[in-house]
């Protein structure tokens, strides 16, 4: 198993009211049907995110931490010493689903949390914390927390079970992007990393913290306010 972790930097406490008896409802309104197909949509989308290619090409950075998040599940798994000659064993099961939504509730909620609203509130919308994420210097972010020591040990699956276990209908809304991806890409080529398309869990994480998913009317993008879904 490897011996050092990788973490996302500027993560706080915020997600934690998820665990709350009226915050955690939220979730489960935050990623009904029609949200996952508006969320897949941009995600897909030119306009969005190109499925995960302009996250990449963005915020490569950012992007190969998410990747190395799962790569980590990889490692807990084997329980023999490394072969250098081997290739890498495959990702099984649904847990790079859950790094990556767990990853995307967390930094959604700090986001968020953090947000100067001011005076006009506007929507936080999946185009705005793309923008930031793209802004951010993550390798100095990485590199600050690990010297002064002061990053949160957190961990996104961790987070994603015990979110499941308080609300087991959550597997539903997450297994069904899973297998969206699953769908869009072959799984037997994911064994040195995880397809561009497994990026939509962490963003179907960042809606479920309350970000709002832009919508695609008619070629042009405009921001919808979710006014159903209070915060």
């Amino acid at each position: 198993m490897s011996e050092k972790r990788y973490q996302i930097p500027l993560l706080d406490d915020s997600w934690k009211r998820y665990f709350g008896p009226d915050d955690a409802s939220f979730l489960l309104e935050r990623m009904g049907q029609g949200r996952i197909r508006q969320l897949w949509s941009w995600f897909e989308s030119e306009d969005g995110l190109s499925g995960g290619v302009t996250l990449a090409q963005n915020a490569p950075v950012f992007d190969l931490l998410l990747d190395r998040l799962c790569e980590e599940l990889r490692d807990s798994d084997s329980d023999t010493e490394e072969d250098t000659l081997s290739p890498p064993p495959l990702l099984f099961g649904p847990g790079w689903a859950h790094v990556l939504f767990g990853t995307g509730l967390m930094f959604g909620s700090r986001w968020r949390n953090h947000f100067d609203k001011g005076l006009f509130e506007h929507a936080q919308d999946l185009d705005e914390l793309v923008r930031y994420i793209s802004e951010v210097d993550w390798v100095a972010e990485v590199k600050e927390e690990r010297d002064s020591g002061v990053g949160q040990d957190y961990q996104p699956l961790a987070v994603t079970m015990a979110l499941l276990k308080r609300e087991p209908l959550l597997a539903l809304p997450i297994d069904a992007m899973r297998r969206l991806v699953s769908h869009e890409t072959s799984w037997v080529q994911w064994c040195h990393e995880i397809p561009a398309e497994a990026r939509v869990l962490f963003f179907l994480g960042a809606a479920a913290s309350g970000v709002d998913i832009p919508v695609l009317e008619d070629g042009e993008r405009s921001t919808r306010q979710q006014a159903e879904v209070s915060s």
